[in-house]
């Protein structure tokens, strides 16, 4: 496939036709009127050229500043003259593009060799020895050397604006990719919990209502059946409750209006489960404190899972330890459940959500399934002055 040539942007077209407006008619002029040669018609063209290869400035910085030096090159091979001629001017045009986006050696190869170049050329003609006319070839060097310096120190200078811009740019693309990728985590943080949520609500109003359903199928018609059935209309409900709630911060946080449960909840747990057959023995050290929403809602669901888990399986007696220290709470929750049940409820999905949330408030939970099955849930517990019971 060949190489497509760039189309030259409006504004080097509109900079070549200002400078071809202002310099290449004195250059015509300088060149056709003292020579009678055909070499005056050649420069002019040449000249042409070069003011035609400058509308690819920006886009071939790299190639323009070659075909530049050679036409004015080839101009001043054929006349000395052609060194002093308002076009030449394009070299320090050229130069300061390459330098700015193109090859800097290039630039800096050409801006030394071009002037000591053209002034051995300027030297050299007959013409200009026998007139006398312009300055002496070593100023003409100096002159040209600075210029060609000057034009290069401005690309470089370009150079560096543009590298700025640039790095600036892509940090503000990586502080914005950043900041969506932190958005997203944040939102995929939020269905986690909001998973984790439904998962231990719909766990334990599902186990009731399995529980209680099984009490009634057997109790058939005696008194039993109603109280089960009552208690299974019960828990349904409380799980609507809940669900509808958790749903609401999906929606606007503007719309949860029910507050998370907590310890003050706990006790309406436990008598919950002791009403659907549970027996729990609970034992309580030190006093009882606030712990903060997080913390609170992070233990309530942890027991919350337990106790389910624990009325699931059917496991007799359930100790309960309760612990307040100086800075944390212990709870340890065993049984006598028999260890191939203990390890499935412990390898359940509810124990990794279980973990994740005490992890989340710097809390811990370890599972012991060797002998019955025991539970050690540890989270901070500052000392505060508001109790919560």
């Amino acid at each position: 496939m060949p190489h497509r040539i760039p189309r030259p942007t409006r504004r080097d077209v509109a900079l070549a036709a200002a400078l071809a407006g202002v310099l290449l008619p004195p250059t015509a002029v300088m060149m056709l009127l003292p020579l009678s040669s055909p070499a005056g018609p050649v420069i002019v063209a040449l000249a042409s050229a070069a003011h035609v290869a400058l509308c690819w400035r920006s886009t071939r910085p790299g190639v323009v500043l070659p075909v530049v030096l050679a036409c004015l090159a080839g101009a001043a091979a054929m006349s000395g003259l052609a060194v002093l001629v308002p076009s030449a001017l394009l070299l320090l045009v050229a130069l300061q593009a390459a330098a700015a986006q193109g090859d800097r050696r290039l630039a800096l190869v050409v801006a030394v060799l071009a002037p000591c170049g053209a002034a051995l050329l300027y030297g050299r003609d007959p013409m200009i020895a026998r007139s006398a006319f312009g300055p002496s070839a070593w100023m003409l060097a100096l002159l040209l050397l600075a210029l060609c310096s000057a034009a290069v120190a401005m690309g470089l200078q370009r150079r560096a604006e543009l590298r700025s811009a640039r790095l600036t740019a892509e940090a503000l693309g990586l502080e914005r990719r950043g900041r969506q990728l932190r958005i997203e985590q944040a939102e995929a943080a939020e269905r986690a919990r909001i998973a984790r949520d439904l998962h231990d609500v719909l766990a334990h109003a599902l186990t009731v209502v399995v529980a209680q359903a099984r009490v009634a199928r057997f109790a058939a018609a005696r008194p039993e059946a109603e109280t089960a059935l009552d208690r299974v209309e019960e828990t349904a409900r409380d799980a609507l409750r809940d669900l509808r709630g958790t749903l609401r911060t999906l929606r606007s946080a503007e719309d949860a209006r029910i507050p998370p449960p907590g310890l003050a909840e706990v006790d309406d747990l436990l008598g919950r489960m002791r009403g659907l057959g549970l027996v729990v023995d609970r034992h309580v050290q030190g006093a009882p404190r606030a712990l903060g929403t997080a913390t609170e809602l992070a233990v309530h669901r942890v027991l919350q899972e337990a106790l389910t888990n624990a009325l699931r399986h059917g496991g007799g007696v359930l100790l309960w330890t309760e612990v307040w220290g100086e800075d944390q709470l212990v709870i340890r929750l065993s049984n006598d459940i028999p260890a191939s049940a203990g390890s499935t409820a412990g390898t359940g999905a509810g124990l990794p959500g279980m973990r994740e949330r005490l992890a989340a408030i710097g809390g811990a939970l370890s599972i012991d399934a060797d002998d019955g099955f025991t539970l050690h849930l540890r989270v901070p517990a500052p000392v505060r002055e508001r109790s919560v019971r």
